[in-house]
Order: structure tokens, then C-alpha cells, then sequence
């Protein structure tokens, strides 16, 4: 059974993407919502949901504007939308090879503690 006030929560959730300003449409505390999603699982997921589609209004309002005339909004969305090529720095060690390093270092620390750890008990003996 839904609760009557849900449906205008999740309305102004979608438009505003505040869910205090959602909980006051509503005529909810905020506490006693956050209360409701996390009993609710289908409550939860059209929570996520209407915070999806105001991420949506919100990057189509940027694209408009961005479309419209305002630089800064065109870089924003060309970052977001194509982060490899519109980044600010470029890498200079690739994924695979930094990774690599980290586990060569991590074996190494291994390696040090337990030398570190065998010393010590053979100074207790």
C-alpha cells in the first residue's frame, strides 16, 4: 500500500533533486523519509530513480545553456561526456603498469614486515 504523501515526494525529488525540499512538498521530515527508504525497497528504488531523472534535467539544462552560449558549461559536459580526450592531465604511466608497481611495492612491504617480524621474535628468544 503507498503512502498518500509519496507521490508528491517523489514528484518534487525528480524537479528539485533536494529531498529536503521533496520532504517539505510532501509535508514529511526529512528523518522520517530516510526512515521510509530504508524500510521500503520499492520506495528506495523510486528514490534512485527520481534522482536519476533530475541528474537528466539537470545535464539537459546544461547542454541547452551550453548550446546557448556559456564556454564553461561546454567544457564541463565535454569533460563528463569524453573524460580520456577533455581531462585535465593525461597520465604518464598506463592502468596496467601502474598497477603493476603497486603490487611489486605491495610484495615488497610484505617481504620487509616479515623480515621485521623474525627478527623480533628471534631477539625474544
Amino acid at each position: 500500500m503507498r503512502r498518500h504523501w509519496e507521490k508528491a515526494f517523489l514528484a518534487a525529488l525528480e524537479n528539485t533533486g533536494s529531498v529536503s525540499a521533496a520532504a517539505e512538498a510532501a509535508q514529511m521530515g526529512r528523518s522520517m523519509v530516510y526512515a521510509h527508504k530504508r524500510s521500503d525497497p520499492e520506495f528506495a528504488r523510486q528514490w534512485e530513480e527520481a534522482l536519476e531523472t533530475s541528474a537528466d534535467l539537470l545535464a539537459d539544462e546544461a547542454r541547452r545553456r551550453a548550446f546557448s552560449g556559456s564556454d564553461v558549461l561546454l567544457i564541463f559536459l565535454l569533460k563528463a561526456l569524453c573524460p580520456q580526450k577533455f581531462r585535465e592531465s593525461r597520465a604518464t604511466i598506463a592502468p596496467s603498469e601502474l598497477n603493476r608497481m603497486i603490487e611489486t611495492e605491495l610484495r615488497r612491504l610484505a617481504a620487509a614486515k616479515k623480515d621485521d617480524e623474525a627478527e623480533l621474535s628471534g631477539a625474544v628468544n
